[in-house]
């Protein structure tokens, strides 16, 4: 029983443990300064960080658990419209920066990969939305 109560409990955090991606949007000098102070926020509470560019990709890669999490800002639909079908197939999540659930409208997102119990889902998304909004890396 003991062991049992230990899976149940979500690990205190995972940010610490996971490989993520991030959107490096350089359309707008304000969402390249943005995703700077992001890399800047996580560099030394991560794995590691990626910067694959193509959106679909990342979250396939998700999906795959090939990384924990992607986030970026400032999508179009085309980005990322085959990415939410094969993350959400793979029981990731994708959400707004709110927490919310995403839609093909949202602009601004993290998609994080399957957790490994019910116990922990959003949980890694959470702990990213908080470095994130800790860090001003929400708005651009």
């Amino acid at each position: 029983q003991q062991q049992q109560q230990q899976q149940q409990q979500p690990r205190q955090s995972i940010l610490s443990e996971s490989l993520i991606n991030v959107g490096f949007p350089i359309s707008k000098e304000s969402t390249l300064l943005v995703s700077s102070r992001a890399v800047t926020a996580l560099a030394t509470k991560v794995r590691g960080l990626r910067m694959v560019a193509c959106a679909s990709q990342a979250m396939a890669w998700v999906a795959h658990s090939k990384f924990s999490a992607y986030f970026s800002w400032d999508l179009n639909a085309w980005d990322i419209a085959a990415g939410m079908v094969i993350v959400e197939e793979s029981g990731g999540l994708v959400s707004n920066f709110d927490g919310t659930n995403a839609d093909i409208s949202s602009r601004d997102m993290i998609i994080t990969c399957c957790p490994d119990s019910s116990v922990e889902e959003g949980l890694l998304r959470d702990e990213l939305i908080q470095v994130l909004r800790d860090n001003d890396c929400l708005q651009y």
